[in-house]
């Protein structure tokens, strides 16, 4: 049997941690499919949980020894919503025509990314030189390699950034008994199938089943023509829009009652925020705007916070941790003063993250959701959470860009494609909570008033 197909199969065991949170009743309001995928997000989460605290703790790392330790959080994740009240089951039929073209699309979206990184149309030097060389070190030796981050020849590997996907790419490397690189990419179309099979259950409690499925569809089909032009095949890129799509579609959809719901949204966010550096202030963006903005909750903000929050905090206080013990780092590295802005670059700024993302298929997985949105004639409210989230995010990324007194233009060319990729997804799932928001003002306006 090849190390790659191993090293793929090692995936399959994500969902075993996330399985105790999953198949608590009050996710009976999820297709089963959606209930598998997200507990191989929330298993993938703990999985890299457990294994920074065994670095931290100065244990080696065991195939066994990991899965059993994110067992035990993921029971204690149970814990946390033993109380939370059942859903209803989720609701089963065929689907319709719209139901059909839509599956079609996304299916098509899907094996487009399949084929082309099965022919190197789709792979990036970083996953040689970043994400892959930390990956083949760590697993080597069973641990995080403080002395292979320390190295000052190695700065490009980027000592500080998070540890999600460099500990679950040794997690499978270990398994393999090495490091297949081109297995690697295949993360791509494996994980956008994962969205893909996912998305539309979750959206469900969102908006009615055809319209799910349609913006699904849009969602998958958006990030499939990014990844495949931006080439992000087996970066960070490909999980983090995993996680961000998934947290905010959880947050939208009222399918899963509280505190189920935020628990279940809080570990994805943890998810993106331990996966690439701009997935922290995604993460705040949207739990913050979730507090604000609530759909189906009755609990106060305080009360949701620490749900929201929680898993985000201890994850990424476990890795800080790590650092500071090991002399490494403290936190983020920044690029200059954190107030030193180069505003002077601010028009090239903006004209080259234009043309970055319009060399993108002319900036059709942009323009496309943006368009359906505006078709959607979208109420703010309903709207709120993933427009302002997609709104945080570019303003940090541009606030980024102007860090450098250097010319930006040929930074922001390879980096801006992929670093706004979440917005085309955001912008997808603002048109299902616009349209869900129109179906509730309908629904009250022709409701006939009730006996005094």
């Amino acid at each position: 049997m090849s190390a790659g197909f191993l090293w793929l199969a090692a995936w399959l065991l994500l969902p075993i941690p996330g399985i105790p949170l999953l198949a608590h009743a009050a996710f009976a309001g999820l297709p089963r499919i959606g209930r598998a995928v997200l507990a191989g997000a929330v298993g993938a989460v703990l999985i890299s949980f457990a294994m920074t605290l065994f670095a931290l703790a100065g244990v080696a790392w065991s195939i066994g020894g990991v899965i059993v330790a994110a067992l035990v959080l993921g029971l204690l994740l149970r814990v946390c919503v033993s109380r939370a009240p059942s859903g209803e089951a989720a609701p089963s039929g065929r689907l319709r025509v719209v139901g059909v073209l839509a599956a079609g699309v996304a299916g098509s979206a899907v094996l487009a990314a399949l084929l082309a990184t099965g022919v190197g149309a789709t792979g990036s030097p970083d996953l040689v030189f970043f994400w892959g060389a930390k990956a083949q070190q760590f697993a080597a030796l069973r641990t995080i390699d403080a002395a292979f981050l320390r190295e000052p020849f190695l700065l490009y590997v980027n000592a500080d950034y998070p540890p999600l996907v460099t500990n679950l790419y040794a997690f499978a490397t270990i398994a393999a008994g090495r490091f297949p690189w081109l297995a690697a990419t295949g993360t791509f179309p494996l994980i956008l199938a994962a969205l893909a099979l996912a998305l539309p259950g979750i959206l469900r409690g969102a908006t009615d089943r055809r319209r799910a499925s349609a913006v699904s569809a849009l969602v998958v089909a958006a990030l499939a023509v990014i990844g495949i032009r931006a080439g992000i095949a087996g970066n960070g890129d490909m999980p983090l829009l995993f996680f961000e799509t998934l947290s905010v579609a959880a947050l939208l959809s009222t399918a899963v009652p509280q505190p189920a719901r935020d628990w279940l949204a809080g570990s994805l966010l943890a998810g993106a925020a331990t996966t690439k550096v701009e997935g922290l202030p995604f993460a705040l963006a949207a739990a913050g705007l979730a507090l604000f903005f609530p759909r189906g909750s009755s609990d106060s903000a305080p009360v949701r916070a620490p749900r929201l929050l929680t898993p985000t905090v201890l994850t990424l206080s476990a890795w800080f941790a790590y650092g500071a013990s090991r002399h490494l780092f403290l936190g983020y590295s920044r690029q200059g003063q954190f107030l030193d802005l180069h505003l002077e670059l601010l028009g090239t700024v903006f004209r080259s993250v234009a043309a970055a993302l319009s060399s993108i298929a002319g900036g059709l997985p942009w323009l496309v959701p943006l368009l359906c949105l505006i078709a959607a004639r979208p109420r703010l409210r309903a709207a709120a959470l993933p427009l302002g989230t997609a709104g945080a995010l570019v303003a940090f990324l541009l606030f980024t860009y102007l860090h450098r007194a250097e010319d930006p233009r040929l930074w922001i060319f390879w980096s801006a494609a992929r670093v706004f990729s979440p917005v085309a997804a955001l912008l997808g799932l603002a048109a299902t909570g616009a349209l869900a928001g129109r179906d509730e003002a309908r629904a009250g306006r022709t409701r006939s008033p009730s006996p005094e």
